[in-house]
């Protein structure tokens, strides 16, 4: 038959060209020029109810998600069928709780006691298991069972067991949770290995390289991401003792729990080296930051400080290959996966990075450090002390403008209604430990920037001449947004009352 011979044929040629891959490529973290953004969010989780005004925000807002059911990813790609999507597994424990729950056959699954669970899967297999100094397995956390990472058929299992969850969910590689030595180390009921340096290092590190290598190239030949939590690369002899996923080995991407909730501003110059490094390797790279927990780096900043430091440091670490998400602990309708979470930070528009950096010495500036972008440049200021910055010249400083407190796209309708202010500054006083991002034009929706509000003929002070120059104004079909004094949004002899009425009453 002619037709098979052809379908043969180019079966051959795609086998002599490798795999034909299953996954969606990731989105170069440089500019979103559509929507005007220079921050890219990957969002941890989402709801397994979600709406369909919440999918097509979804769709539009994120780069991609992790752990929700075929149902959800299927409704977001209906929209934007490059979203990327992560299956989530344990890299190298198994936990034995009856009711965890893993998403498998595309749902949800929460009976980890029959035969489909990874726990039903593996406990009939006495040999996979990583025997503790007493023979005995060796449990993590109280509840997750380590796993023998050296042992072939666990291997296979593993990896095979993986791409048949991806599959059948969707999914274009696989967020591999609890992996690092950091994550396993003095939690186990095994630390005459696990708590020993030197036995981590001579024992544990080089099988995890080997385990690594393994299933990044078996899901590589597959067609799927290998993507492990990597945590936040704090400064630990871990980084220093070869493992491969500090190096940018093995890895198609990584996600950084804990980014920007290091012991110090040294760790924290240190890991963002790294970052740059690995980056350099083509890895993608997500941000997971938390902020209002014990992890906040200066406990004294607003809650927009603190995201803002987040993103500040993000902006300052980006080099193309890099996405961000933010979770506050202080508010428990904000947790990973009830809401469809968006900031006003999340919306800077600073237009691309003007260069990626080599040494990150070389963006010290005025006492801080300072990468500039086509619109405006960030400030990150890693001193354990304030530091006032002349700027050299008036830029426009972005923050929230506190119109909101409903920082997430609404179920029904999909909208999200944050927004920035872009207030007037020569200088700038930092608090220690924080960030900001400054505009060298004020930003879409700056709104009024004069100040004092209301001095229209510019002497610095209020009176009624600034009233008549005011009505001139309006006469004349002034477009001038400080013209709306009172706030309503409308250019009216309203306006002029609430005016006059305030400078009589200063």
């Amino acid at each position: 038959m002619p037709g098979r011979t052809i379908v043969f044929s180019l079966l051959l040629v795609l086998a002599a060209y490798g795999p034909v891959l299953a996954r969606r490529e990731f989105p170069p973290s440089v500019y979103d020029s559509t929507a005007r953004r220079s921050v890219f969010i990957f969002t941890d989780q989402l709801n397994s109810s979600l709406s369909e005004a919440e999918a097509r925000f979804s769709a539009s807002h994120y780069v991609g998600t992790q752990k929700v059911p075929r149902s959800i990813i299927d409704k977001i790609r209906a929209y934007n069928e490059n979203f990327i999507h992560l299956h989530y597994k344990l890299a190298i424990t198994v936990d034995s709780i009856a009711n965890y729950g893993l998403i498998i056959g595309g749902d949800w699954h929460s009976n980890n006691r029959d035969s489909i669970s990874n726990w039903g899967q593996v406990r009939s297999h006495p040999d996979w298991f990583l025997l503790n100094a007493s023979g005995g397995w060796t449990v993590h956390g109280g509840r997750r069972m380590v796993m023998d990472i050296a042992n072939p058929e666990f291997r296979e299992w593993w990896v095979s067991s993986c791409i048949s969850e991806m599959e059948a969910n969707s999914c274009d590689g696989v967020f591999a949770d609890t992996y690092t030595v950091a994550a396993i180390s003095f939690r186990t009921t095994f630390p005459e290995l696990f708590d020993n340096v030197e036995r981590m290092v001579n024992e544990w590190v080089p099988e995890l390289n080997e385990y690594g290598q393994y299933v990044y190239e078996r899901l590589e030949e597959a067609g799927y991401y290998f993507f492990p939590n990597i945590d936040n690369l704090q400064t630990t002899w871990a980084n220093n003792a070869g493992t491969h996923y500090s190096k940018g080995d093995y890895l198609h991407g990584a996600m950084l729990e804990s980014f920007g909730n290091w012991s110090s501003a040294g760790d924290a110059i240190a890991a963002i080296t790294m970052f740059k490094n690995i980056q350099k390797k083509g890895v993608f790279l997500h941000g997971q930051g938390y902020i209002n927990g014990s992890g906040d780096m200066n406990a004294s900043l607003t809650t927009p400080q603190k995201r803002m430091w987040m993103v500040g440091l993000y902006l300052l670490t980006n080099n193309g290959r890099f996405y961000l998400s933010i979770y506050d602990g202080a508010s428990s309708q904000l947790g990973a996966g009830s809401r469809a979470l968006w900031y006003p930070e999340y919306e800077l528009d600073l237009g691309p990075y003007l260069a990626e950096w080599d040494n990150l010495y070389n963006l010290r500036w005025e006492g801080v450090y300072r990468r500039d972008y086509e619109k405006g440049f960030v400030l990150v200021n890693f001193n354990d002390y304030p530091k006032t910055v002349d700027l050299g010249g008036t830029c426009y400083l972005a923050e929230d403008d506190s119109s909101t407190t409903r920082y997430w796209a609404d179920y029904n309708t999909g909208e999200e209604e944050v927004s920035l202010k872009y207030t007037a500054v020569s200088s700038l006083t930092m608090p220690k430990l924080s960030a900001a991002v400054l505009l060298e034009e004020p930003g879409e929706g700056a709104g009024c920037l004069m100040e004092p509000k209301g001095d229209f003929n510019g002497d610095g002070k209020l009176g009624m001449s600034d009233v008549i120059k005011m009505i001139l104004e309006m006469n004349a079909g002034s477009e001038d947004l400080c013209l709306d004094f009172n706030g309503d949004g409308q250019q009216s002899i309203a306006d002029a009352v609430a005016l006059i009425i305030y400078i009589f009453h200063s």
